[in-house]
Order: C-alpha cells, then structure tokens, then sequence
C-alpha cells in the first residue's frame, strides 16, 4: 500500500470514467464553475472545456498513465490539429513529477503552442481530495472504498505527538527545530527538551511510536546514516506508516547526505532540504499544516521563547537589534513589454540575464522595467513595444503582478553585481567577489557607529585535517521579503563560495565541512560587517543602491533595519558559553574547529587501524 491512502487508491484506480467525473469535480470546486464534461474514446484531446466570463477558453485533459509526458504531448497536438480555440491546457494525472519536469513541461506547451498549462499531479490532487475538498471522497466509492477511509481515520485517532528522531552531533537543530515547533503550538517529544506540559519523554520509544506519535520528523545526516539504533527507530516508523497508509515519517536533509547510502524504501521518500533551516522550516510547517497536525498551544511562541532563553540569558536593558533587511526606497512605475526580432536560444538567454532582468512570455516577448544594454538590443532587434502601470493591476498576463515585481527586483539586484565585477559560478549558482576585484580583496566597511574597517571578499584558509589550503569568496544572495513591513524589503543574505587553492570548485561534502571550519567563529558582528560590506559596496560607498536608468529606477537603502528592543541578551552568559567551547577544544588539542572535524578525524582513525 502507498504512504497516503488517498494517493494508494488514486494509484490503483482501474474505473477511467469515474476518474473523468471526479477531476471535473475537482475543478468545478476550483473555480471552473461553468465546466463541460465532454471525455469518451473521441474526446480529440479535450475531456472537458471551460469558457470564463473574460473569455479564457481552458482546455482539461486526465490521464492515469504513467508515461504522462507523453499522454500531454499527444492530446495537445490532437488540440491544436482540431483546431479548437484554447488560452489555457489543464492537464490532471495520477502520475508523480519532479519540479524540473513541471517546469519543462509548462515551458514546452508555451513555447509550442502560446498556451499556458496547469499541472496537477497526484500529490496536488491529493492536498484537493484530503485537504481541501474532502467531501468529495464520499462521492466516489469505487476510487475510494468506504471501509479504507474509515480504517485510515480510526488508526489516526488518539494520536498527537511529533517525535523528533536525531543524531546527538545534530542536537543544534534537534534543539531549535523543537522549540520552534513547541512554539507553533504542536505536541513534541524530543529527548533534548522537557515537555512544556510535564509529560517526560517516553521510556518505551516503540510504543509511543505505535500508539501515540502522530509523525516521526527523522533528521538524516551523515552521521544518522551510521547509528543503528535510529535506522531501527526509523524503519519501525516506516512499516507503522505503510500500515496506517500515511506519510507517517517526515525526513529532512541535514547536511546534503549521500542518497545512495539510503535503501530503496527511504530514498523513495521526499526529503525536505535543511541546509537552510529557515526555507526548511516553511516546508516543514506547510506539511505538517496539510497533514492536520494536532496543535495545543495558542500561547507557544511565549513560552517556548521563555524555555529557550531562560531568565539568566536575559539582561533587562534594551537592545538595538540590526536586522539584514534593506527598504525599497523608489520603485518604476511603469513595466515594460518588448519584442525581439527572432526567438533567442534558451542558452543565449541566459548569458542576457547576466546584463538585463526579464521575465520571457512567449516566444519573442519579454517584461523588465529596464531597458536592456544597446549592445542586446542590437544583436537581437529588441525593440519596446509598450507599458503597463503595474500598480494598479493584480494580474498582467495572467501573471500575478507581486510575484512579477518579486522577480524582475531580484534579477535586477543580480544584474547589478555583475556590472559591478563579480561573476557567476554555474557549479554553485553564486555570484561572488573574484580575486583582486578590489585592491587586495579588502572590502570596506562604514559600521553603524561611523567607524570604518574591513572585510575579506577573498580569503584563504587552511583546513586542520591533511593542512589542505582552501580559497574563499563572499557571495550576496537576495529575498525579496513581503512580511515584514507595509511595504517589500529586500534581505541581503552573505553565503561564501568554496574553491581549492586554484580556485576549482570543491565537491558537495567537502564545500560544507570547509565552510563550517571557515564560520564557526563568525559571530552577528562578523555577518554584520560582511552583510553592510556588500549593501555598501553596491551603493559605491554611498547610502543607495541604484538599479536601472535614470527614469526608471529601483532604490534600495543601503542602512539595514534596526529595531529596539526592550531586553537584550547577558553577553556575560555568552562568555561563559564561550569558555565551555575553549575548554573542549584545550581538550581535544586545539585541533578541530568543529563537530565535523572531530567526525572526520575518528574516521582517519579507524582506518588507520585497518591498515
């Protein structure tokens, strides 16, 4: 049986005209009001029509087969040889796609035949058929048997708990994952922490898991991968799961871990990448929210803050607290549409980038609020061919105009790093500070009380394990953030890019462990420097950022937020943190920077002894 019960009985349907009936349900309910089932032997690709009230015709296509990219190319060359008028293919399967196939598909419709496509695959159905329509199920026995439902329903009762499965060497994130999810109001067992309602961890961690665990959060790292206990742990999970047919475990990539070290079962799972623990954090929280995931708390940001900091970290005097947000201080008015002569190869347009922010719509047109460099206006007969007042409208061709804004700001910030020197790494999709930039790779910084110093835009380090030299390059990295003031702020993130002496880019692995070596001492004031360094160095010393010409313009302030606050933190109890670092590392010889380091030179260890 399938991890979802919705998803097992979608997989094994065998009744296609039912199938017909309930995804033209499905999309009556998502707004297609005026639906017209057509399907049938002779459908000439079309299983369904819809014409809106602004005259959109949308075209529905359903499939059950596996090879679904064949299916949707078949029914929309019957679509365009029938010739019947369409805006918009809407393409339901049961099958499973990856992001990049999505995106290739709906790029291939578009370029092909100028339509959009809506895709909806069997996890999209199954958030409509369990989360958001699920009065539907009750419709369709034969898809759904009744006694199914009824079993996956009574097995859910009674449980409530998230376990938290983890690695001692990752109890950094156990530790703040828990209290993060204490903090959105979600029953957690993790072994680290006392449970904020009395109850202690369980004694018996199979029963809990049998009885009482509503879903495992299994924390895969490279040290996980070694620890039998968890293995065990976590394939007891898994059976518990195929028996209530849900996904009952919720794995998440800590560290990039080698997917083949994992068998065929685990690897089969969706993984949610950690190595950012805020973006993993939103996924984390938007599964959990489509599982119905019991919650308790309506004050848990309160108290798991007070359980986190406790009253000896807290000193009662305020605090300025520098944020990495930037305001938009000027934006153009006016979006630009244009036209390009020929088609330009997809490989070209991604050199463009580099020097325009554009978003494609077609297969010759283009929005960007700039106008692009004469010399791509030249090669390619670029010319305008007219202007919207994007304000003011919610959607321009069909595109929502924030998301639309949110784009063409974040390409235009990257547009401006490369005019001013740095270049882009296609391995790590970085752009970063190359070497002798800018006189002896000393960035200038203007801190937040008028002193002035500087930080490294290129350095060089030496890793303890082999006295391996390694090089490094600072790399700005934008969000555009819509929630956090009245008005977009762009967040101005430092990530650094990792090469061998010779500027080669290191493998995955090795990136991490040097990066860890080389921040492990980076504390706010060090990311604050680096942070102001870049805002400062893209405003040429100066206190905007300017992107674009001069008629139409973005301008960023290049001063971060600051927000008072009325208690601060004890940096005496800091110190003291800080003093237990020192002593563990007296210990161990003063040779390891970190956790990993450590790791790393046990495994040396033990393979010596081998030899």
């Amino acid at each position: 049986m399938g991890a979802n019960i919705i998803i097992y009985c979608l997989e094994q349907l065998t009744d296609y005209f039912e199938f017909e009936r309930l995804c033209t349900d499905l999309m009556a309910l998502e707004g297609y009001s005026s639906i017209e089932p057509l399907g049938g032997f002779k459908d000439k690709g079309r299983d369904a029509v819809h014409h809106s009230n602004d005259h959109v015709a949308s075209i529905f296509a359903y499939s059950v087969r596996e090879n679904w990219r064949v299916k949707l190319a078949e029914d929309a060359q019957k679509i365009k040889k029938h010739a019947h008028h369409c805006d918009e293919l809407v393409f339901l399967t049961t099958a499973n796609f990856s992001v990049s196939e999505r995106d290739e598909a709906i790029e291939a419709i578009k370029d092909e035949y100028g339509w959009d496509l809506k895709l909806y695959g069997v996890e999209r159905l199954r958030v409509l058929l369990e989360v958001e329509h699920p009065e539907i199920l009750a419709r369709y026995p034969q898809i759904f048997p009744p006694n199914f439902l009824s079993i996956s329903k009574s097995q859910q009762e009674g449980r409530k708990y998230i376990f938290i499965s983890y690695a001692e060497q990752d109890w950094g994130l156990a530790d703040w994952l828990s209290r993060k999810l204490i903090s959105e109001g979600f029953f957690v067992w993790c072994e680290r922490l006392k449970l904020l309602g009395g109850e202690e961890y369980p004694r018996n961690i199979d029963e809990a898991l049998n009885s009482k665990t509503f879903r495992v959060i299994a924390l895969y790292s490279s040290v996980s991968l070694q620890n039998q206990e968890l293995m065990r742990q976590r394939h007891v999970s898994t059976e518990i799961g195929k028996r209530l047919g849900v996904d009952f475990v919720i794995p998440l990539d800590v560290d990039g871990i080698d997917f083949s070290q994992l068998d065929k079962r685990t690897g089969s799972l969706v993984f949610i990448p950690f190595t950012n623990w805020g973006n993993g954090l939103k996924q984390l929280l938007s599964k959990l929210s489509e599982t119905n995931c019991p919650k308790r708390f309506d004050n848990g940001s309160r108290i798991a803050a007070s359980a986190y900091f406790g009253e000896d970290l807290l000193d009662r005097k305020p605090e300025n607290l520098v944020l990495n947000y930037f305001s938009i201080l000027s934006i153009p008015k006016y979006l630009r549409v244009f036209e390009a002569k020929e088609k330009i190869p997809w490989s070209e347009l991604r050199e463009i980038e580099l020097d325009w922010a554009f978003r494609k719509i077609g297969s010759k047109f283009y929005f960007g609020f700039h106008v692009p460099p004469s010399s791509i206006i030249e090669k390619y007969a670029i010319r305008e061919i007219d202007s919207v007042e994007w304000g003011s409208q919610k959607t321009i061709q069909k595109i929502n105009s924030q998301i639309l804004f949110t784009e063409l700001l974040k390409k235009s910030l990257y547009v401006k790093c490369h005019q001013k020197g740095l270049e882009f790494c296609k391995d790590t999709k970085l752009y970063y500070f190359p070497l002798d930039l800018i006189k002896d790779n000393r960035l200038k910084v203007i801190k937040l009380d008028g002193t002035k110093t500087f930080v490294s835009s290129v350095g060089q380090r030496t890793y303890p394990i082999g006295k391996e030299i390694y090089r490094y390059s600072l790399s700005p990295v934008f969000f555009i953030v819509h929630d956090v003031s009245n008005t977009p702020v762009v967040q101005i993130n430092v990530r650094v890019r990792i090469t061998d002496s010779e500027f080669r880019v290191l493998p995955v692995k090795k990136r991490q462990s040097r990066r860890k070596h080389l921040c492990h001492d980076w504390w706010n004031q060090e990311w604050l420097n680096r942070t102001l360094a870049i805002s400062q160095f893209l405003a040429n010393e100066e206190d905007r950022i300017v992107l674009g010409g001069e008629e139409e313009k973005f301008v960023i302030s290049s001063k971060p937020f600051i927000l008072n606050s009325p208690i601060s933190i004890s940096e005496s109890a800091i110190d003291a943190l800080m003093e237990k670092r020192r002593d563990v590392k007296k210990l161990l010889g003063g040779s390891f920077s970190g956790e990993d380091d450590l790791i790393e030179f046990l495994e040396d260890l033990d393979e010596d002894s081998h030899e």
